[in-house]
């Protein structure tokens, strides 16, 4: 599933605190000191009231539990009972907010309980779309097992609420409310809540216009009114994104007339919004029946049996949809192929991918529609941006946990309660310390098109943090028989090699790093794996005092070839000389027992530095045969005969046991060829060589693109 998304500006921030034993408050402000300071911030904040709000970094090594308690099931305390550092498990509070709210990287306010004391409570990670985000003075709220925490300065200290389930906001009429803290409704007839409602509609304040209706449809006994209140419900709730919310609104704002066209239309919208196209199809083919002119309902019929095409045959029109993204706008209205594959359980490492069906070089392996991306490419904020979505959809939309929920949050210092998405008090229990490791195991990091992030005027790092979860079960190896490529929010597999049915798929999770050793660090650290793939299980056979070898002509090899880089001056035969003998050497390094099918990853850069060097001395020769030995570096199978008869395309077309990697350099590569072959009057093999480059360019970037793009 996937959900249309704005964008986030935001950062992560948040300091690690170390663990105190938890201990009774030497002393605690009074009330009128708490306001005193609090109103002392918020005069600050009216001075840059549009600043873009941060994100609390969750630091998974001080994670604690979501509460997975109802209120109604724990004791509620009175804030003078709090102790510092202690989580309170089995407990709660009801408090009143006192103040307005302070806007930082969460909601800060006053509150008071029915004793008279009074306390700061700060509540992290709600969304935009929740009066919880602010919470106005007034509101009565209650903290499910509250952790009370020093907040840096003496005798000051604070209620944190990170879990965002782990807080509620109460109705007024909620009888958990102690006596002395009730107010009584603020409105009490249906109409004027309803009234209230639409006000706050029309000043775009869809979170209160929500709670109106709600507040309407508690208030009322008159069922003629629900049908319209459901339906006003519902449309705040599609504004909003809440799609869920929306389609059960949509449907129980039914009566059996003709006019619950409305109720189908929006319902389908809803399903539409949540990526369930079969679903919207019914709803949507409901509407018409009961409506057969209305455009409107034709209109979004016709898009939803677009993505069915799409989920169905796999076919897109990717170069008309390139055109319709720019950083503003990644968010592509297109459906998920995955039909190629399924999700099963894998010998290498938990679930993987495996093929449904033959699938040649070239073919689409899968597409896939991120389930989360926000339209944040600034580095530094493109992380929280995800995290703070992945809260918010994961409240807004509680379907999603039955996807997202599944993938796997790396170990926690706490068991997961497997409660994770379970409503308790209206509300899905969210823990923002497993969405925090869902993250960081699953997420990948997106360019606004591949296409673009292969040129040389592409600006560097600009990448999105983006989740899909179909592909998230994709299991890694260093010579994949996939490649992905990224169109906005749209993930492209394209195969690399031929696939089997019933065989593995697999994706690199990272650019492949030389030595093997190094490579499996960062695996290691990264998700808790050691690769098993045909390289690196190949590369194990290979002796230590071999790879020590590698090692150490790799970097003389890197250091000589830094001195003078071709493209920039004329490179000298001497220094061609020398970065070709020691390459020699290299080459010899590797044990031809282990290495005739596997691709020297050590040897790519020197290779690739001979090309340009001979390029630039216009040693035509001598570059084609540059060229060819970067192709045998990647592993592919090329003529050790220069003056064999061979077509560059099969590389990739003819069934090989050899071990491949595909990157951007072999387009480049086979480039290089095809002007190498031209100028030595091989026109035919030329021609092949940029036919061959022009598929490999494919598998890159996703789709066929102009080759005349890239920098020669």
């Amino acid at each position: 599933m996937a959900v249309a998304v704005p964008s986030v500006p935001v950062a992560l921030t948040g300091t690690k605190q170390s663990p105190v034993e938890p201990t009774t408050p030497r002393k605690r402000p009074t009330k009128e000191e708490l306001l005193k300071t609090h109103n002392t911030h918020i005069k600050k904040q009216e001075t840059a009231p549009n600043a873009p709000r941060p994100v609390k970094q969750p630091i998974l090594s001080e994670a604690y539990p979501a509460s997975t308690k109802s209120i109604r099931d724990v004791e509620i305390i009175p804030l003078s009972d709090l102790q510092v550092q202690s989580h309170h498990r089995g407990k709660g509070i009801i408090v009143k907010v006192i103040s307005p709210p302070f806007l930082g990287a969460g909601a800060v306010s006053v509150v008071e309980d029915e004793f008279g004391n009074a306390d700061k409570l700060a509540i992290y990670n709600q969304n935009d779309s929740s009066i919880l985000s602010g919470v106005p003075e007034g509101c009565i709220v209650a903290v499910k097992e509250p952790y009370y925490i020093h907040n840096g300065t003496e005798d000051d200290y604070m209620i944190c609420v990170d879990h965002p389930s782990d807080v509620i906001l109460l109705r007024f009429t909620d009888p958990i409310i102690p006596e002395s803290l009730r107010l009584g409704p603020l409105l009490k007839a249906a109409e004027d809540w309803k009234n209230a409602g639409d006000t706050a509609f029309l000043e775009r304040d869809f979170p209160t216009a929500v709670f109106c209706y709600s507040e309407a449809l508690e208030a009322t006994d008159n069922e003629a009114l629900k049908p319209s209140l459901y339906t006003k419900r519902a449309g705040t709730n599609l504004v909003l994104g809440r799609y869920d919310s929306a389609k059960a609104d949509s449907l129980a704002s039914r009566t059996g007339a003709a006019t619950d066209w409305k109720a189908y239309y929006n319902a389908g919208r809803a399903a539409y919004g949540l990526c369930e196209y079969g679903e919207c199809k019914e709803f949507l083919e409901r509407a018409l029946e009961l409506n057969q002119t209305n455009s409107g309902i034709r209109k979004e019929y016709d898009r939803c049996l677009a993505r069915l095409r799409e989920e169905e045959t796999g076919e897109y029109d990717f170069p008309a949809s390139v055109t319709k993204l720019n950083p503003q706008n990644v968010h592509l209205d297109l459906g998920s192929f995955t039909r190629n594959t399924r999700i099963d359980k894998s010998p290498h490492h938990g679930r993987g991918i495996f093929a449904t069906r033959d699938i040649k070089p070239g073919e689409i392996v899968l597409v896939e529609k991120a389930a989360l991306m926000p339209n944040q490419y600034e580095p530094s904020r493109a992380s929280a941006a995800l995290y703070a979505l992945t809260v918010r959809q994961l409240l807004d939309n509680p379907s999603l946990s039955k996807s997202i929920l599944k993938l796997y949050s790396g170990e926690m210092n706490y068991e997961r309660s497997g409660l994770e998405g379970t409503i308790v008090d209206g509300v899905p229990i969210v823990d923002v310390f497993v969405v925090e490791g869902l993250r960081l195991k699953n997420c990948f990091s997106a360019p606004l098109t591949t296409v673009e992030d292969t040129k040389p005027s592409s600006p560097a790092g600009r990448q999105a943090k983006g989740l899909w979860v179909h592909v998230s079960n994709m299991n890694h190896a260093c010579v994949p028989n996939t490649m992905r490529s990224f169109m906005g929010d749209m993930l492209i597999s394209r195969a690399t090699r031929h696939i089997k049915e019933g065989e593995e798929i697999f994706q690199q999770y990272v650019p492949v790093k030389s030595l093997p050793d190094t490579r499996n660090a960062q695996y290691k650290d990264g998700w808790g794996f050691e690769c098993n793939c045909t390289l690196c299980s190949g590369e194990r056979k290979s002796s230590e005092a071999a790879l020590a070898k590698r090692k150490e002509l790799s970097a003389a090899v890197e250091k000589l070839c830094n001195k003078k880089v071709p493209g920039r001056e004329i490179i000298p035969d001497a220094a061609i000389r020398s970065v070709d003998r020691l390459a020699k050497q290299l080459e010899e390094a590797h044990e031809e027992e282990i290495y005739a099918k596997l691709p020297r990853l050590t040897l790519i850069y020197s290779s690739n530095w001979l090309v340009g060097a001979h390029r630039g001395r216009k040693n035509w020769a001598k570059m084609a045969r540059a060229g060819r030995q970067v192709l045998r570096n990647f592993g592919f199978a090329v003529p050790a005969d220069e003056n064999a008869e061979w077509n560059p395309l099969d590389i990739f077309l003819v069934a090989t046991d050899h071990a491949t990697l595909m990157t951007i350099h072999v387009v480049t590569a086979l480039r290089r060829l095809a002007e190498a072959y031209g100028n030595l009057g091989k026109k035919d093999l030329a021609a092949k060589c940029i036919e061959a480059a022009e598929f490999g360019y494919m598998l890159v970037t996703g789709f066929k693109n102009d080759l005349s793009a890239l920098d020669m």
